[in-house]
C-alpha cells in the first residue's frame, strides 16, 4: 500500500484509443482479402459464444515488421517488445495536398515548432485526417513519407513511425524500404491522432499478436496522456 503522499502527486492520466473498428467489410490496400468477422457459434444454439476471423495481417490498424519488405529480416514474433511502446509525438501533416510528400524539411519544421528533440524509444505519429476517408477512392490519395523524410527518421533510430492512412508511403514505397532495415516498425491505419496534437511526449504502446513468422500483426493501439 502506498504512501498518501505518494497517492496525492499521482498525476491523472488519460487513454486514447487509436485503433479503427475490425469487422467484415472493413477497407483494406488493394489486392488484399475483404476482411471477414463470421459468427460460428452461439450462446442459443451452442451455449457459448465466438467469431471466426479470415483477414490478411496487414488489415485495420496494424504493425508491419521489417520482414514486410526485407528477405530475411526478422518477423513480426522476432521484433523486440520494446520496439512497440514508446513516447509519441503527432506532427500534423493535414495542410498537404494529396499524395504530397512529407519531406526531411516539414519534419523538422513542425519538430522544431512542437519543441521536440526525437530519438531512441520515441515513436513519431503523422496526422492526416485521412482515417475519415477509409473505404472511399480519396483514402489511397494521402501524403506519405518521401525518401528525405524517411531518411531523416531512420538517422534518428526512433522505435516506430506511424500513420492514420493505409500506407506510411506510396509507391515505390520508400518509407518502408528505408526504415524497415533499421528495424523501424511502421503502424498504419491509426486513427484519433487528431486529439493528440500539441500533446508530445505521451505514452505510445501498440502490441502485435504472436504471429509465427508474421509480416505484420493487427493491434489495439492507445496512447496514454497525462494531463
Amino acid at each position: 500500500m502506498g504512501h498518501l503522499w505518494e497517492r496525492d502527486f499521482v498525476m491523472p492520466r488519460k487513454i486514447i484509443d487509436l485503433t479503427m473498428d475490425l469487422k467484415t467489410n472493413a477497407p483494406v490496400f488493394p489486392g488484399y482479402p475483404i476482411p471477414i468477422v463470421h459468427r460460428w457459434t452461439s450462446i442459443e444454439e451452442h451455449g457459448y459464444y465466438s467469431n471466426l476471423l479470415m483477414f490478411v495481417e496487414h488489415t485495420g490498424t496494424h504493425v508491419d515488421s521489417p520482414a514486410h519488405f526485407i528477405k530475411d529480416a526478422p518477423t513480426i514474433d522476432k521484433v523486440s517488445l520494446e520496439r512497440f511502446m514508446g513516447k509519441g509525438v503527432v506532427i500534423d501533416v493535414t495542410g498537404l495536398a494529396p499524395k504530397a510528400a512529407i519531406t526531411a524539411e516539414i519534419i523538422e519544421s513542425k519538430l522544431k515548432g512542437l519543441r521536440v528533440e526525437i530519438g531512441p524509444g520515441w515513436i513519431v505519429l503523422f496526422y492526416t485526417g485521412y482515417d475519415t476517408k477509409a473505404g472511399t477512392p480519396e483514402w489511397f490519395n494521402h501524403p506519405g513519407l518521401d525518401e528525405s523524410g524517411a531518411k531523416y527518421l531512420a538517422e534518428k533510430n526512433i522505435n516506430a513511425v506511424g500513420i492514420d492512412a493505409p500506407s506510411i508511403d506510396q509507391a515505390p514505397f520508400p518509407g518502408h524500404k528505408i526504415l524497415l532495415p533499421k528495424g523501424i516498425v511502421i503502424y498504419e491505419n491509426l486513427t484519433n491522432l487528431k486529439k493528440l496534437l500539441e500533446k508530445p511526449g505521451f505514452q505510445f504502446i501498440g502490441i502485435p499478436l504472436k504471429i509465427i513468422n508474421g509480416s505484420a500483426s493487427p493491434v489495439r493501439a492507445i496512447a496514454i496522456v497525462e494531463e
